[in-house]
């Protein structure tokens, strides 16, 4: 598989879409092989466990990323903030949080991450703003 670089806004889009749409493939493009997310659940790293929890852990969840905004881009590195909507398709639980399928929950997130050198994430901290929907 190639690999894709994320170096303006455009590419952030790219790779929020591929996510919100479940197209693995093309989402884990953007990802360095050993690249590290720490999300606001747990902190994970290389694309296995990255997959599993988005694939597995999150099953009960249809989450969709909103549209970047405020990227602001630094050397290897890059900051914005985005609107994440999680729809329960199933019973579930978030954040340790029980819901009922049919719930959606909304959750503004800044976003922190840093590029390897081929501009691919090699890390992404995700923090959360929780509230309930």
């Amino acid at each position: 598989m190639s690999k894709r670089a994320i170096r303006t806004a455009q590419d952030f889009r790219d790779f929020f879409r591929a996510f919100s749409r479940q197209d693995w493939e093309a989402t884990v493009s953007y990802l360095h092989d050993d690249c590290v997310w720490d999300a606001s659940e747990r902190r994970m790293q290389g694309i296995g466990a990255i997959m599993d929890y988005w694939q597995k852990d999150h099953s009960s969840i249809r989450e969709t990323l909103g549209s970047p905004e405020n990227i602001v881009f630094g050397k290897g590195m890059a900051y914005l903030q985005v609107l994440i909507k999680l729809k329960f398709i199933a019973d579930g639980t978030y954040m340790g949080k029980p819901y009922a399928k049919g719930r959606v929950v909304e959750v503004p997130c800044v976003d922190v991450y840093t590029f390897a050198q081929d501009n691919t994430i090699k890390e992404c901290r995700v923090y959360t703003k929780f509230r309930q929907g």
